[in-house]
């Protein structure tokens, strides 16, 4: 079968590869590519394994034994390490990564695998697991009226859907007019700049935005840190000691949490085709990728 195969940063090549084996096989039928992928493409990644390896984790297909439609979740924690036993699997210190969406087929453990109900296209159903990414950022954002996003990519307009669904006063910041549109579809406000806020989301995921995020929060207010980050980042430390500022880390989601995501994507309260960008094949994923920073934000589809 064909996948592509990462031989190390900045080289992807789509070649013929042994069929995966595993559990479940799954025959890839939509595979979302995000900033995380651009990230394993251009410096590589913690969760990949040794070069030469695939990579792509939001997936969706049809389960070859069953024939049931199925989006194949990134990851299976252990159930046994510490925060395993306090509820907080997404933190779980023995992980279970499942990559390699990129491919025509992949193999999944069975606990990775949540159903997708009929009436959702399985395009749809790849976005979920940076849906549930945003479900989980929610959940631990507090109960602010007013709030704000930093940074219109896909994870901040699912970041902003979300907030709107709970009535909230949302505006999300973004340099690039086309995402402040994108903001305003979604049912949020669009601004260029950050004002003082009681609750802000950082999507963005690099150190200066991280500082922004904190310097426009309001005293006893919360930012919650949803883009991921490479390197260190000195938070400035006068807003969170004078101030009380918290700042909360959102990593990943639960199982649960997929299937909340799913639950969105298939009643349409968060339009996953408002974010879909370039139905591409394998061979067009490279400059899909490449593609990605500026403009519009759109999550290119593959389509083994």
């Amino acid at each position: 079968m064909r996948a592509a195969v990462l031989h190390g940063p900045g080289d992807l090549r789509v070649q013929d590869v042994p069929e995966p084996e595993g559990e479940v096989l799954v025959e890839v039928r939509a595979a979302a590519a995000c900033g995380t992928d651009r990230k394993m493409l251009e410096r590589g990644h913690p969760v990949l394994g040794p070069y030469p390896c695939r990579f792509g984790h939001e997936t969706a297909g049809v389960r070859l034994d069953t024939g049931e439609r199925v989006v194949v979740g990134d990851s299976v924690a252990c159930g046994t390490c510490r925060p395993c036993e306090r509820g907080r699997r997404q933190l779980c210190r023995d992980m279970t990564w499942v990559l390699g969406g990129f491919a025509e087929r992949i193999a999944a453990p069975a606990g990775a695998l949540h159903a997708v109900p009929d009436d959702l296209p399985l395009e749809g159903a790849a976005m979920a697991e940076p849906l549930a990414a945003c479900v989980h950022a929610v959940a631990r954002a507090g109960d602010a009226a007013a709030c704000a996003v930093l940074g219109g990519g896909t994870i901040g307009l699912m970041l902003a859907r979300l907030l709107v669904l709970q009535d909230r006063d949302v505006v999300l910041v973004d340099r690039h007019p086309a995402r402040r549109a994108q903001a305003e579809a979604v049912g949020a406000r669009a601004a260029e700049a950050l004002g003082e806020h009681d609750l802000v989301l950082e999507a963005v995921g690099r150190a200066e935005a991280w500082r922004a995020a904190v310097e426009a929060c309001a005293p006893g207010g919360r930012v919650v840190l949803v883009g991921g980050c490479a390197g260190d980042v000195a938070l400035p430390a006068h807003p969170l000691h004078y101030d009380e500022v918290d700042v909360v880390g959102a990593f990943h989601h639960d199982r649960a949490e997929v299937d909340e995501a799913i639950a969105l994507l298939a009643s349409g309260a968060v339009d996953w085709r408002a974010l879909a960008g370039p139905v591409v094949g394998l061979d067009g994923l490279r400059a899909a990728l490449d593609a990605m920073p500026g403009g519009e934000a759109r999550k290119p589809l593959v389509v083994p």
